[in-house]
């Protein structure tokens, strides 16, 4: 797709079902990657960290699903700690947030205490899930 597609709900569709994603350059200006291969987890053979059974056991985080969605893609858009700046621009923000309302994008979301502390948003189309930025606030 070209930098030029108009960004909205309707392209995004289009685009993961072309196997494209779109990212946003410092200057706002929107780029569309379609890698080849993208890194796939297939969920039949994924196997955790061994060092995650002992956190999920202590129960420290009630994990919520779309609960709030435009709160976790906004987290995930706050620049990291070693960087200046991110790829989630506010109209990735808007198309996703419109994609969400259509039942195409899901947050996942780690809550501490009634305070969501992290969380990953993505898209599902048929039996695949394209997880696209997460953040955490804790470790």
């Amino acid at each position: 797709m070209e930098a030029s597609t108009p960004l909205n709900a309707e392209t995004l569709v289009y685009a993961y079902a072309s196997g494209a994603f779109p990212m946003a350059e410092e200057t706002g200006e929107i780029f569309w990657y379609s890698p080849d291969p993208r890194a796939i987890i297939p969920i039949q053979s994924y196997k955790p960290a061994k060092s995650l059974k002992p956190i999920i056991n202590q129960n420290r985080f009630e994990i919520r699903v779309n609960t709030s969605f435009e709160q976790v893609i906004r987290n995930c858009a706050l620049p990291r700690a070693t960087e200046d700046e991110t790829w989630i621009s506010e109209e990735l923000i808007k198309a996703y947030t419109d994609l969400h309302s259509m039942g195409l994008a899901h947050s996942v979301e780690a809550w501490q205490e009634d305070k969501l502390v992290g969380g990953l948003y993505g898209v599902a189309m048929g039996a695949a899930f394209f997880g696209e930025s997460m953040f955490s606030l804790v470790s």
